[in-house]
């Protein structure tokens, strides 16, 4: 068995945008006077589900997607299905901060969705052809 290095490499840009989505949430705190909850502030409500939606959706994609490369899925289709999810996660985030959002977000959700989808449904096929 083979580390999965590119699940790797997405493992680490995902955790370093949660991160950052992290901060951003802390650094909102401050001048919308909540140190917890969102107390009905819309530019804080907007920074915790940015952070909270990477935190949902992320780990069950990290895992699908190592298993898929380590029971040896095909190593082009999981670079490709790793890419799309990154570059979604941070169009939804993006999307959330008010940037484009009519086109980003749905950029961002269904780039999370169908490379999840077809992440499960190959390793589903993997396990099977073992």
């Amino acid at each position: 068995m083979e580390f999965p290095m590119i699940t790797a490499y997405v493992a680490g840009t995902l955790g370093i945008l949660q991160f950052v989505l992290m901060m951003a949430v802390g650094v909102a705190r401050g001048p919308a006077g909540v140190s917890f909850g969102d107390g009905g502030n819309e530019a804080l409500q907007r920074n915790i589900r940015r952070h909270g939606n990477l935190a949902e959706n992320a780990p069950i994609f990290i895992l699908l997607l190592g298993l898929l490369e380590i029971a040896n899925g095909n190593a082009t289709w999981v670079f490709y299905l790793g890419v799309v999810f990154v570059v979604a996660r941070f169009a939804h985030a993006l999307a959330l901060s008010g940037i484009a959002a009519s086109i980003l977000r749905p950029v961002g959700a269904f780039g999370t969705l169908i490379p999840g989808i077809a992440t499960a449904v190959m390793l589903l096929l993997a396990v099977q052809a073992m």
